[in-house]
């Protein structure tokens, strides 16, 4: 064998090495001990017990001085020694192979008593084997390279190692001199290969020679021994010498001599190291100990070498079994902890040790590796988990892992697991036994998944359900759902209460039986079916007992998962009190005006009992979520209350209180806004701001911050201190309110729109009993003075809930509505408008304007065009400007509002102050009520002018609307 196999043992690991101690001695019928370096016996298979017996020696006492000195001697060569030693009438052969890795050396003994006939033929043989010795076949050329490489790289040494042929086995760093030039040329190669053969010969074993070649470089050589045999060279070279001058002319005439390109060989002469004779000394230490390590690698260490060939064959194939079988099982251990799956193994029927894959050490929080038995010895015993099963603890022997190791197949096991810390886990799994070839249990596995998520989503499911069901049940409306069949599948207590019938009794009968018109009842759902939803849909509910109760009724259909339509959730409102309420208003119209004002009392009531309410509210949460703060500016220390670090989500105990700190949670786009507030506090200016954080939970809260800072004597700020205060409910309970607020208003506006159409009806219905023309007239007219109101309502019910009124668009509305109301004697009049944009008006200025053009364009389309065909009424609002006078702080703006025709006219002598018509009397009123200016020009028709002015609200010039 070469040197590599040598090489090889030494990086044996410490775990290999036993494996083949332990198969050398099951093999091998010779004495093999191993020993420390201090000579203690480590171990010593059966055969070297003889010999331990002869020395008077047992294993863990010290070997006899005449073994331990070549123990150590093996130890500090780092190499094999070997001797003969006669035991009686025995000869054994002993070898000490050095583990320096292992700190200890192991003997080979070997029986040579029979052999010492042999000796001599043995001398022959190896003798002749000898002198066939080659350098070359007992060196690993691949391992001296790497060495050699790597010593280059430390040392920048040339070297190479030849044998005595002089064939270069292995170089490294030699320069381009010699490779490009000296061994290129067949003379100067003459030249190198003379001075590897000759020039190095007759240098003594462990001693090395300077020369220099006759290429006029330096070169050292020490030679290679094998069994006393000088087998080749290692030389170090192709260098200069630093005491040496440089010879230029001496290295061009080598040049020109041997045609060389005189500029290159000069440049790779500059490559050439310069080496000073204390580091040749120091390399050819190296080499000649490198040198020494190759000459103890005798025949006889060969032969040995070549003796373990078959060992090294059969460890090696064990070695590669080993790490097949390894890598099958890292690759299911890999699979194991891949998957979220926790599993439990055990190879013992009765459990006493359990262990399970990385996802089960993590549930429990224990190193891997822990014994998770419970049937452990006592003192073995696991406290880290306890398994529940319905709230009851689980005694070991029927847990899933024991009842399996029994024999037993568990499916479906729902458990509780409960850690170390407390923390639950709810699992679910199954486990069965593993069976030997016999069928008998000697084990188990089992397997379970985490299901606590899902435990979690179906209790809220439950609760959801519970929750949507008392919202149901607390709805004072009769609610049901119905099936595609027309069948009622669910109903709340309200359509019990409704209907006279139980649940039950519903639940699976038609819905339209309940009903006095089933065929009304039979469409409305079926058209919710059709168009997805019904709204408002009248139907009557019969109670059993024969009760009539009038309902509107709401429909959509509802969906499964897939989006298929399952039914229809209905909703029925009582319009009972409303039946009632309409009744009621036909009987007592003459009064309506009363009752409006009333229920517009009683709802200001409702108003001023939520605002007090609102205060209320506002004054309790002024009473919670407040913390204060204190920070010292010389000592740079900061105090905070405990409520602050509520409010920003931090544990007063974990955390720190540092001003910089608390800047971090203020939302980013509020920093700049709060850091503007603390510099103007810095000039002691308190301040009292709201602004938003982002809590350590990462939720955005909204808070409230006062401060105030204080000044020493010198005006510099020494301390500041303040309050923090979680406003967040707060300004949604605001943001609540106005919601509220705008919703009252315009269900006000709607109730008194709906009431004055009421009233608009019942005089027009009014008027259809009588036959004189003046009477039906009035009633018209008051017909047209209550829809002018009532548009005003309608329109501030459309609108953001602020009572204000864009006046343009109303006009346009009223102005069409009083040409449709006399359509059938102004076919031919044609209606002018010039109204300026964006005017708007509070309810206080709107009604009477309204009122105003109300009159004053029926009296155009009543009077003004008598015997003509046709003609043209012109409506003109226009802004004056801002005036000099001011209501409640308010700016005014003066309007100019016109409203003209080309008709007959008024007669010259016709005063409007003295005109007995309640028309007239109205504009007077009401221009006066406006504290306005009523101007008349008659001519080409008639043209009134009135101008007043109010307070707007966000009114802007704008152009004219043509």
């Amino acid at each position: 064998m070469k040197v590599r196999h040598f090489c090889r043992l030494k990086r044996e690991t410490k775990g290999i090495m036993t494996v083949k101690m332990d198969q050398f001695q099951a093999i091998n019928s010779n004495p093999v001990l191993s020993v420390a370096e201090d000579g203690v016996i480590l171990y010593s298979n059966k055969a070297g017990e003889l010999l331990l017996r002869k020395w008077g020696v047992r294993v863990r006492e010290k070997l006899p001085t005449n073994i331990k000195i070549f123990v150590q001697r093996a130890i500090f060569r780092e190499g094999i020694e070997k001797i003969e030693v006669k035991m009686g009438k025995r000869v054994y052969f002993f070898v000490f192979h050095p583990l320096p890795e292992q700190e200890c050396v192991n003997i080979y003994g070997f029986d040579i008593s029979d052999c010492k006939n042999l000796e001599e033929k043995l001398r022959e043989s190896e003798t002749q084997e000898k002198e066939k010795l080659e350098l070359a076949n007992i060196i690993d050329v691949k391992t001296v390279q790497s060495l050699m490489n790597d010593f280059y790289r430390l040392a920048h040494t040339p070297m190479a190692l030849l044998d005595l042929k002089g064939n270069i086995l292995v170089s490294a760093g030699w320069q381009e001199i010699c490779t490009k030039f000296h061994r290129v040329n067949p003379e100067s190669c003459k030249y190198c290969e003379d001075s590897d053969i000759h020039l190095s010969k007759g240098v003594a074993p462990g001693r090395y020679r300077l020369y220099k070649c006759k290429n006029n470089m330096w070169d050292v050589v020490t030679p290679i021994m094998a069994e006393g045999q000088h087998i080749g060279n290692i030389f170090s070279g192709q260098f200069l010498l630093d005491d040496e001058p440089l010879d230029y002319e001496l290295f061009r005439s080598q040049a020109r001599k041997y045609g060389f390109n005189e500029e290159e060989y000069l440049k790779a002469l500059d490559k050439v190291p310069r080496m000073s004779r204390e580091a040749v000394d120091t390399s050819m230490g190296f080499l000649m100990t490198f040198a020494n390590m190759i000459s103890q690698l005798s025949y006889s260490n060969i032969k040995l070498s070549q003796s373990l060939a078959e060992r090294d064959e059969l460890v090696d194939a064990l070695q590669e079994s080993e790490k097949r079988e390894q890598a099958r099982s890292d690759e299911l251990e890999a699979v194991l902890d891949a998957v979220p799956v926790a599993v439990f193994l055990t190879h013992d029927p009765q459990v006493g040790q359990l262990t399970g894959n990385r996802l089960s050490y993590e549930w429990l929080r224990v190193p891997v590796g822990t014994n998770f038995s419970k049937s452990a010895p006592e003192g073995e015993k696991p406290e880290m988990f306890e398994l529940f099963k319905d709230g009851k603890e689980i005694p070991p022997e029927n847990m899933p892992s024991q009842m399996a190791a029994a024999g037993r197949e568990i499916k479906d096991c729902e458990l509780d697991i409960v850690s170390a810390d407390g923390e639950i886990r709810h699992v679910l799994g199954n486990a069965r036994p593993l069976l030997d070839k016999q069928g008998n249990p000697q084990g188990s596995v089992s397997a379970f998944i985490d299901i606590t998520e899902r435990k979690k989503m179906e209790k809220a499911l439950r609760l959801s359900n519970l929750y949507n069901r008392s919202l149901i049940e607390a709805s004072l409306d009769p609610l049901v759902t119905i099936g595609r069949n027309g069948k009622i599948t669910d109903v709340n207590g309200s359509t019990e209460q409704v209907t006279g019938y139980s649940r039950n009794e519903l639940i699976g009968t038609d819905f339209s039986d309940y009903f006095t018109g089933p065929e009304k009842a039979r469409k409305g759902y079926q058209q919710s079916f059709k168009h997805g939803e019904i709204r408002d849909y009248p139907l009557e509910i019969q109670h059993k007992d024969g009760h009539i109760t009038p309902v509107l009724y709401n429909a959509s259909v509802y969906r499964d998962e897939n989006g298929k339509v399952v039914g229809v959730f209905a909703a029925a409102r009582d319009i009972t009190e409303r039946k009632k309420a309409e009744e009621d208003l036909k009987k007592v119209h003459g009064n309506l005006e009363k009752l409006v004002e009333e229920r517009t009392a009683e709802l200001e009531n409702a108003y001023k009992s939520l605002k007090e309410s609102e205060e209320g509210l506002a004054e309790a949460q002024k009473m919670a979520h407040i913390g204060n703060w204190v920070w010292d500016f010389v000592t740079d220390k900061t105090y905070w209350s405990q409520e602050i670090y509520y409010i920003l989500g931090l544990n007063p105990q974990e955390s720190g209180a540092i001003h910089n700190d608390f800047l971090d949670y203020v939302h980013p786009d509020d920093r700049d806004y709060v850091d503007n507030a603390i510099k103007k506090a810095l000039d002691e200016k308190p301040f009292g701001i709201d602004y938003r954080i982002i809590t350590a939970r990462g939720e955005e809260r909204t808070v409230h911050a006062e401060s105030e800072v204080t000044l020493d004597p010198d005006k510099i700020p020494i301390r500041a201190k303040g309050i923090i205060q979680d406003i967040t409910e707060r300004k949604e309970v605001e943001e609540a309110l106005a919601n509220i607020e705008i919703a009252r208003k315009k269900e006000i506006h709607h109730r008194i729109k709906n009431n004055l159409q009421v009233i608009s009806s019942l005089l027009d219905l009014q008027a259809d009993k009588f036959d004189n023309p003046k009477v039906i007239e009035a009633f018209r007219e008051s017909q047209n003075r209550v829809i002018s109101m009532a548009l005003i309502h309608e329109e501030l019910y459309k609108g953001e809930g602020n009572d204000t009124l864009n006046f343009s668009t109303y006009i346009k509305e009223l102005a069409g509505n009083l040409f449709q109301t006399y359509s059938l004697t102004s076919k031919n009049i044609c209606l002018c408008m010039d109204m300026e944009k964006n005017v708007l008006l509070n309810m206080d200025t709107a009604v009477p304007l309204g009122i105003i053009v109300n009159e004053l364009v029926s009296n155009s389309l009543k009077h003004a065009f008598s015997g003509k065909e046709g003609g043209e009424i012109r409506i003109k609002l226009r802004r004056k400007g801002n005036g000099s006078r001011k209501k409640e702080g308010d700016k005014a703006t003066s309007f100019i509002l016109i409203v003209s025709d080309n008709g007959i006219g008024i007669p010259e002598n016709l005063n409007i102050q003295d005109v007995d018509s309640l028309g007239m009397q109205l504009i007077n009123t009401l221009v006066d009520q406006l504290d306005g200016k009523l101007e008349l020009k008659r001519g080409n028709g008639t043209e009134f002018t009135i101008k007043f002015a109010v307070a707007e609200k966000n009114n802007q010039a704008s152009h004219p609307a043509i």
